[in-house]
C-alpha cells in the first residue's frame, strides 16, 4: 500500500512538473511570438522610415541638382558644414571643395566679415537676411544674391544657417542694357527735337545768305564774308544731321547696297585718312549678301570709325575691315535686350590695334558729345551718328574693347534679297540753264514764315510762278482755284488736322498726276517709316541749298528732258 501511494505521488508530482513545464513553455512561446510580432512591426516601420528618408534625400538631391543656385550650410563660426550642390552642375563648379573650410579661407577679409555678419544677424533675429554683392570668379567679376536662413538643427552642436546664393550677373547685365537703351532713347528724343528747330533756323539763314551772295558778285569783300558765313552754316547743318542721325530721325535714301563694293571704293580714302604708319587689311566675304541702307550715310559712318581708330593709334598700328554674313538667333537677340530681331544680317567690322577703351568709357561711347579726345579734336558725334544710322536701318551695333587690346566695332545690317530697280539720273549742277524754271506754277506750303519767305523768293528768281500757304486747308483752297499748279512743295509737319503727307494724298486724289516734293527737318511720319523714305517719294531735307532745291524740281518737272547746255 505504502509503495503504491509513493508511486502515485511520484507520478502526480512528475505530471505536475510536466504540466507546469508545458505551461511555462506555452507562455514563453506566446511571449516570444508577441516579441517577434513587435520586432517585425518595428523592422517594418524602420524600413518604411528608411525608404521615406531615402526618397526625401533623393528629392532633396534632385531639387539641389536642378537649381542653378549654390546652396551651403554654414555654422555660426563661418565654417562650411555642408555643400548641397551637384558637382556636375557647371554653374557651381568648385563649390563642393568648400566643405570644411572657413569663410576667411575662401573670401577676402571684407567679404568674409560681410557674410559672417549676415549669418550672425539671421541667427540672432531668426529672420532671413538678403544681400547683393560682387565677387571675383574664374570668368571675371560677377554679381550674386545670397539668402541666409537660420536652421532649427545644429551642426557639431553649433547653430547653423543655410545660405542660398544666386548668380545675378545676367540679370544685372540685362538691366544695365535696358537702362542704357532707355537713356539713349531719351537723349535721342531731346536731340531730335533740338535739331528739328535748329534745321528751320539754318534753312532761313542758309537761304537768305545764298540770296545775298547772288547780289554781291560786284563786291568781293562782302562776297567773301557771305562765303565764310555759308561755310559756317554748312558746318551747322552737318552737326544737325549728325544729331538727327543719332536720334534716328534723319531721312535715309536707302537702297540695296553691297558692303564689299562700298568698302573697296573707300580703301584709298581710308588709307589716306590713316596715313603711312597704319597698315590697312581687309577680309571681305565672297558670298556677302545685300542690305538696304543709305550708302552715303554708311560711307560717312565707316569713315568715322576709321578716324576713331586712327586717333587710338597715334604711333601707328593695324586696321582691319571685315565683312561677313551673320545669323542672329533668339539667344543672341535676347542677350542684347534691345530692339533687335533674330534673322540674317550682313556684318561690317572695323578692328584696330589701338589703345582700347576702359569699361567706364565704353559705357558712354554712343552718347552724343561724349569724347575722350582733346578739346577741338572732335565733336563727340562720330559713334553716336553711326549708332543712329544702324538702328534706323533696322540693324545692331556692338563694341568690344579693353585697355591696351584695341577695339572692334561691328555693324549688323539686315540682309535682303536684291531686286534691280531703275532710278532717275539727276541733272548736273553745272547745267545752269536746265536748272532754271520755265514758268511752271508751284504751290509752296510751309508754316515757318522765314523758311517760306526764302523759298518763295528763291523759286521766283529761278523763273517759277509761285503760290504759297501756311496750312493744308489753305493749300487745298488754292489748288481748287489754280488748276495750272504743276507741283506741290510741302513741309511734312504742318499745323492743323492735316499734315503734309495727308495734304499730298488728298491733292493727288483730286488732281491725279500732280507732282509732289516734300521737305522736312526730321523723320516723324509713316512716309519715312523706319527712317527709310518710301519708294517713289522725293524728300528734300532741311536745311538745303538753293541748287539742291533746283535739281529736285528739275528731276520732278522735266525728268525725261536732256539737260540744256549753256
Amino acid at each position: 500500500m505504502k509503495f503504491d501511494l509513493l508511486v502515485w505521488s511520484l507520478l502526480l508530482t512528475t505530471l505536475s512538473l510536466l504540466v507546469a513545464a508545458y505551461l511555462i513553455s506555452w507562455h514563453r512561446a506566446k511571449a516570444l511570438e508577441v516579441v517577434n510580432i513587435t520586432l517585425l512591426r518595428e523592422i517594418d516601420v524602420r524600413r518604411q522610415a528608411e525608404t521615406a528618408l531615402r526618397a526625401s534625400e533623393a528629392r532633396l538631391r534632385a531639387v539641389t541638382h536642378a537649381l542653378p543656385d549654390r546652396v551651403f550650410v554654414v555654422d555660426e563660426e563661418g565654417l562650411y558644414c555642408d555643400v548641397l550642390a551637384d558637382p556636375r552642375n557647371q554653374s557651381v563648379t568648385g563649390a563642393v571643395s568648400l566643405k570644411g573650410k572657413l569663410l576667411s579661407e575662401v573670401h577676402a577679409p571684407d567679404k568674409a566679415a560681410l557674410f559672417l555678419g549676415l549669418i550672425h544677424g539671421a541667427l540672432a533675429t531668426q529672420q532671413i537676411h538678403v544681400a547683393e554683392y560682387e565677387l571675383p570668379t574664374h570668368s571675371g567679376r560677377r554679381w550674386f544674391e545670397s539668402r541666409t536662413v537660420p536652421l532649427d538643427v545644429r551642426f557639431n552642436d553649433k547653430p547653423a544657417t543655410i545660405v542660398i546664393v544666386r548668380d545675378l550677373t545676367e540679370r544685372k547685365l540685362a538691366e544695365s542694357q535696358l537702362r542704357q537703351a532707355q537713356k539713349m532713347q531719351a537723349i535721342g528724343q531731346l536731340t531730335g527735337g533740338i535739331a528739328h528747330d535748329f534745321n528751320n533756323l539754318l534753312a532761313v539763314i542758309m537761304g537768305n545768305l545764298e540770296l545775298l551772295h547772288e547780289q554781291l558778285t560786284a563786291q568781293p569783300r562782302l562776297l567773301e564774308l557771305t562765303q565764310q558765313a555759308l561755310k559756317s552754316v554748312d558746318r551747322g547743318a552737318n552737326l544737325s544731321r549728325r544729331l538727327l542721325a543719332f536720334a534716328r530721325r534723319q531721312p535715309l535714301l536707302a537702297q540695296p547696297t553691297n558692303l564689299n563694293r562700298l568698302v573697296l571704293g573707300m580703301l584709298d580714302l581710308i588709307q589716306r585718312t590713316l596715313g603711312s604708319t597704319i597698315r590697312v587689311d581687309k577680309a571681305l566675304a565672297t558670298d556677302l549678301g545685300m542690305t538696304l541702307v543709305d550708302p552715303e550715310q554708311l560711307e560717312s559712318a565707316l569713315l568715322n570709325l576709321v578716324i576713331n581708330a586712327r586717333d587710338a593709334m597715334p604711333h601707328g598700328g593695324r586696321l582691319l575691315v571685315e565683312t561677313t554674313n551673320a545669323l542672329l538667333d533668339e539667344a543672341q537677340v535676347a542677350a542684347y535686350q534691345e530692339d533687335v530681331r533674330p534673322g540674317p544680317y550682313v556684318m561690317l567690322a572695323v578692328w584696330d590695334s589701338g589703345s582700347g577703351m576702359a569699361p567706364e568709357v565704353l559705357e558712354h561711347a554712343f552718347e552724343p558729345f561724349f569724347s575722350t579726345k582733346d578739346a577741338g579734336r572732335g565733336s563727340g558725334l562720330g559713334l553716336s551718328m553711326v549708332y543712329g544710322l544702324v538702328k534706323q536701318s533696322g540693324g545692331h551695333i556692338t563694341i568690344d574693347s579693353e585697355p591696351g587690346q584695341g577695339s572692334t566695332v561691328r555693324l549688323y545690317l539686315p540682309r535682303i534679297e536684291y531686286q534691280e530697280t531703275s532710278a532717275l539720273s539727276e541733272p548736273s549742277a553745272s547745267d545752269h540753264a536746265y536748272l532754271q524754271g520755265q514758268g511752271e506754277t508751284i504751290l509752296v506750303v510751309e508754316d515757318d514764315t522765314g523758311v517760306r519767305s526764302f523759298v518763295v523768293t528763291a523759286l521766283e528768281r529761278m523763273g517759277y510762278d509761285i503760290r504759297q500757304a501756311d496750312t493744308a486747308a489753305i493749300a487745298l483752297q488754292i489748288l481748287d482755284a489754280t488748276p495750272e499748279i504743276a507741283l506741290l512743295f510741302t513741309d511734312i509737319m504742318l499745323p492743323g488736322d492735316m499734315d503734309g503727307v495727308q495734304l499730298a494724298a488728298e491733292a493727288q486724289r483730286r488732281w491725279p498726276g500732280l507732282r509732289v516734293l516734300f521737305t522736312s527737318g526730321y523723320t516723324e511720319h509713316a512716309l519715312v517709316g523706319n527712317g527709310r523714305i518710301t519708294e517713289g517719294v522725293e524728300v528734300l531735307t532741311k536745311p538745303y541749298h538753293k541748287s539742291e532745291l533746283a535739281r529736285k524740281l528739275c528731276l520732278l518737272l522735266r525728268p525725261g528732258k536732256p539737260p540744256i547746255s549753256g
